[in-house]
C-alpha cells in the first residue's frame, strides 16, 4: 500500500541462511493485526452487511415458531398471508446481503493480499545483503507463487467465512439469553470448546 510504512524487520529471523527467512508466530499475528488496522473500514462493513444477512436468516424460523405457537393456542386466526409474506420478505434480504458478504468478503481478501505482495517485496528488498543471493531463485519464486497463492485462497475463503461464523455465533448468544436464559448457560459451559474448536 503506497505512503504505508513497511513491516518491522523480524529479528527473530536468520541472517546467514541459504533460504528465506519465515517469521515468528509472534511476528505473523502481529502483520495480520496491522492488516486488520489497514483495513478496519471494509472489514467492519463486511461485518455490518453479514449481520444483516444473519438477522435475516433468523427470521424465518422466528415466524415459524411464532407460527406454531399459535397453532398450539388454538388460534383461529393464524394470519398465513402475512407470515408467508415476512417470510418471503426476509429471505428475498438475506440473499442480497448474503450474495454482499461474498462480495464484500472477497474485495476486502483482494486487498488484503495485494498488501501481503507489496509488503513481502518490500521486506525482501530490506534484508540484510546477500541474504536473497544466498536464498537464491528457487526459494523467493516458491515464496512470491506457492506461498502467496495458498494465502491467497485463505483470504478469500477464511476472511468471510470466520467473519459469518463469529458473527452468527455472537447474535446466536444474543438471541439465547433473550429468549432461554438456562440454555444460554448450558452453552456458555461449552464455548470455551467451541471456540477452541
Amino acid at each position: 500500500m503506497i505512503g504505508v510504512a513497511p513491516p518491522a524487520y523480524d529479528p527473530a529471523a536468520p541472517t546467514a541462511a541459504n533460504t528465506l527467512p519465515v517469521g515468528a508466530p509472534s511476528t505473523v499475528r502481529a502483520y495480520v493485526a496491522e492488516l486488520l488496522r489497514r483495513h478496519r473500514r471494509a472489514f467492519l462493513l463486511l461485518v455490518g452487511v453479514n449481520t444483516v444477512a444473519v438477522v435475516a436468516s433468523m427470521a424465518g424460523p422466528w415466524l415459524l415458531g411464532g407460527l406454531v405457537e399459535r397453532v398450539s393456542d388454538g388460534a383461529r386466526d393464524l394470519r398465513l398471508e402475512l407470515t408467508a409474506g415476512l417470510f418471503v420478505a426476509a429471505l428475498a434480504v438475506q440473499a442480497v446481503f448474503v450474495r454482499q458478504v461474498r462480495l464484500r468478503g472477497a474485495m476486502l481478501g483482494e486487498r488484503m493480499l495485494a498488501d501481503l505482495r507489496e509488503d513481502f517485496l518490500v521486506r525482501s528488498v530490506g534484508l540484510p545483503p546477500g541474504v536473497l543471493e544466498r536464498a537464491g531463485t528457487g526459494d523467493l519464486l516458491s515464496r512470491i507463487t506457492t506461498d502467496v497463492d495458498r494465502l491467497a485462497n485463505a483470504m478469500r475463503e477464511a476472511v468471510p467465512q470466520l467473519s459469518i461464523g463469529v458473527v452468527w455465533v455472537a447474535l446466536l448468544m444474543g438471541g439465547l439469553v433473550v429468549t432461554a436464559p438456562p440454555l444460554a448457560l448450558a452453552v456458555l459451559v461449552a464455548l470455551p470448546l467451541l471456540i477452541v474448536g
